[in-house]
Order: C-alpha cells, then sequence, then structure tokens
C-alpha cells in the first residue's frame, strides 16, 4: 500500500484578529476627577471639574450628566440634569438648608463612568411665615394668651419670633389707646405668650414673624379682641351727706369708670 504523506502547504491556516481591525468607541477611561463645589447659597450650587478630551471620553459622542437626591419633609426626591457646559455647572432651585448628594456621570455608547459622590448642604434662607391658621388666642378682660406653630417651611434653623401689637379699637369710645402697643421677643421653642396688662373689651392686633440666621421672614397678622368688664365703682368716704332732712338723705354719688364699654 502506498503511504501518503500530507505536506505543510495543506494544513489549515489559522486566522488572527487584530485589535486594530474592530478599533471604535470604549467605555470611559474615567469618570470626572476633581469634582468640587466652588460657590454654595441657599437655592444654587456651582460645580467644577478637570476638563477632559477624548483621550479620556474614548469617543466623541458622550453625555455628562449630574445626579442628586436629597430628603425634604421625609421624602427622598432624586433628579438628573444634563452639563452643556466643559468644566463648572451651576445647579439652580434646590431647597435652603438641604443635604445634597451628588455625582456625575461620563458615558458614551459603549458605557459610563463615575465621579467619586459629593454631600453638601446648602445655606439657610429667610423662613416663610408661620402659618395664620395655626394662630390661636385666649381671650380675657385684662390679657390674652396666644400661641402658634413654627412655619411650614422653616429654610434653616429658627432663633427667634417677633410679635408685634398693637390696640387697634375699643367698645369704649373714651378708653386712650395710644399707649397699648409693643413688641416681644420670643425664642425658637417658645412658640406662645401671654400679653398682660391690656384694657377690657378692645381689639388687638397682633403680627408674627419668625427668624433665622438669615433675617425675618414675612409677617402675617390676625385679631384678638379682650372681654369686657363691669365697670369699677369709686370708694366712698364717711363724709358728712350734703344735705339731710326727716325723710331724706342727699349724698355726691361719684361716676363709675368703665370698663370696655359705656356705662348705662
Amino acid at each position: 500500500m502506498e503511504e501518503r504523506r500530507e505536506d505543510e502547504g495543506d494544513k489549515p491556516a489559522l486566522t488572527t484578529l487584530s485589535s486594530g481591525a474592530a478599533a471604535g468607541a470604549a467605555d470611559p477611561v474615567h469618570g470626572p476627577q476633581n469634582v468640587e463645589i466652588v460657590d454654595i447659597r441657599a437655592r444654587q450650587l456651582t460645580l467644577q471639574w478637570e476638563p477632559f478630551g477624548y483621550a479620556v471620553t474614548r469617543c466623541h459622542r458622550y453625555n455628562l450628566t449630574v445626579q442628586y437626591q436629597y430628603v425634604f419633609n421625609q421624602q427622598q426626591y432624586e433628579a438628573e440634569e444634563v452639563i452643556q457646559t466643559s468644566s463648572h455647572y451651576t445647579l439652580r432651585g434646590l431647597r435652603p438648608f438641604m443635604t445634597i448628594r451628588l455625582r456625575l456621570l461620563l458615558s458614551n455608547p459603549e458605557g459610563r463612568m463615575e465621579s467619586e459622590e459629593l454631600v453638601v448642604q446648602t445655606e439657610e434662607d429667610v423662613p416663610g411665615a408661620v402659618p395664620l391658621e395655626s394662630i390661636q388666642g385666649g381671650p380675657f378682660e385684662e390679657k390674652i394668651y396666644i400661641q402658634w406653630k413654627p412655619p411650614n417651611e422653616t429654610n434653616g434653623v429658627i432663633t427667634l419670633y417677633e410679635i408685634n401689637y398693637k390696640a387697634v379699637g375699643s367698645l369704649d369710645p373714651s378708653a386712650d389707646l395710644s399707649s397699648q402697643r409693643g413688641k416681644v421677643f420670643k425664642l425658637r421653642n417658645e412658640t406662645h405668650h401671654l400679653f398682660v396688662g391690656l384694657y377690657p373689651g378692645t381689639t388687638y392686633s397682633f403680627t408674627i414673624k419668625a427668624s433665622t440666621a438669615k433675617g425675618f421672614g414675612p409677617p402675617v397678622t390676625t385679631r384678638i379682641a379682650t372681654k369686657i368688664s363691669a365697670p369699677s365703682m369709686p370708694e366712698y368716704d364717711t363724709d358728712t351727706p350734703l344735705n339731710e332732712t326727716d325723710t331724706t338723705i342727699t349724698v355726691m354719688l361719684k361716676p363709675a369708670q368703665s370698663r370696655g364699654a359705656p356705662v348705662r
């Protein structure tokens, strides 16, 4: 039998594809670097990062976005914005005195890379108004007790409450109300006050506003009236009557003092 031997040229050839043969886009080399906050306010903050080129993006088509989240009224909010600038960006429409977690994302059609997470807090702002419906008054004849609740939007740490009050009218037209006014300050945990030395039957205007380290917020005003008191009688001494007969005694009557309404 004739022996057949295969020549080296009959063997199948192996084909190897170089990496350059399928060259195209690839994942970004790394995410945005040296990200920092360069300006922070109550309702906005400005980011800055190290510019990058094709050597980092690995593709001419790429996106840069910022993702951030914060907790407000025990609810978590998340948002994302596309960045069109090259090395800085300002986030607007934020809430005061909020802790915000954010990061930048560099992405191309092949993948994405993230920056390190930043945790920042926006500055305080003036607070919102004290809820008008929360103001409750307890009137007496010569005093008024009022209480209220903090603003729904404190926008920081409440430091003070300021209450201005003044008499705006009385059922007694003879009452002199010019001195019935004043101002008091209460600490953040003192959402109540007892006003004394007031006139009976008199309506008072109370204006309340709250403050943070940034200043006072808008005021709210309510009116509360004291109760009418019975007129007070003067004291009589034991002086001799003006005139006395067998059947009559004439004495000098002293006028009663009105307390919130005319004496009738």
